[in-house]
């Protein structure tokens, strides 16, 4: 895998490079920068398989560096000595974030997990999406990116998904259930296709797995796992069209 190293500070880049050739072997550091505009300039140019990326940098944070190298077609660990950038890291789905001093086994493990993606077709989750809308055919199996890793997923196991704030859960016919760092908006665009609706500010249901329909206001739904979930009175005209169509 070919990275780059970004970090205001020389020793922590050439620490990292050093780290980098003695326990993780493959990976090649194409370069190093302690100037993150000039790195910034090197990644639009040529975009690494991995970028090792500190945050707090002046004139241009990792964040905003980010920002001027869309799109992101490449995977992100941060390494920093701050702790307080975890949540906004996940967000943006960064494989991992590396507090300073770098720990040798955790490096190595951030390491094996971007290996595991680039090895796995469509690693990214966003690249997935973007093609599903394109070609408008329904996704059979999609590619999830969690804390841990890639997950690879059969749309027909999905019974619900569940709005957690800026965070999705999805649950399972399994009982199992799995927390993406996407609002329910985007996981929408991507289930829509495959015969998902959208009941509820908080919910998008698979309409494959309704195990009964309850009138009400809006009424509410019950799905093979037995969880109720409510229908909004906005959507119950669209959620009784969809349904007398199956």
């Amino acid at each position: 895998m070919k990275a780059i190293i970004v970090d205001d500070e020389l020793y922590c880049t050439e620490l990292l490079s050093a780290l980098l050739a003695k326990h993780c072997p493959e990976v090649e550091v194409m370069a190093e920068y302690n100037d993150p505009q000039k790195a910034a300039e090197a990644i639009r140019t040529e975009p690494p398989d991995l970028l090792f990326l500190d945050i707090e940098m002046p004139r241009l944070n990792g964040f905003d560096l980010l920002e001027r190298v869309k799109p992101i077609n490449f995977q992100v660990i941060f390494t920093t000595a701050y702790n307080q950038y975890a949540l906004r890291a996940i967000k943006i789905s960064a494989l991992d974030y590396l507090l300073k001093p770098i720990d040798t086994e955790e490096l190595s493990v951030a390491v094996r997990k971007a290996h595991e993606r680039l090895q796995a077709p469509d690693w990214n989750q966003f690249e997935l999406m973007e093609r599903t809308r394109i070609s408008g055919e329904p996704p059979k199996i999609i590619a999830l990116s969690t804390l841990d890793g890639l997950h690879f997923v059969e749309v027909a196991d999905i019974i619900y998904c569940q709005s957690e704030g800026s965070y999705t859960n999805l649950h399972f016919l399994n009982g199992e259930s799995m927390l993406l760092s996407k609002p329910i908006k985007d996981v929408g665009e991507l289930l829509t296709p495959a015969g998902f609706l959208r009941v509820h500010n908080s919910y998008l249901i698979n309409l494959s797995h309704i195990k009964k329909y309850i009138r009400g206001e809006g009424g509410e739904i019950i799905m093979k796992n037995d969880h109720h979930v409510p229908v909004a009175r906005s959507k119950k005209a669209e959620f009784l069209d969809r349904i007398a169509k199956l």
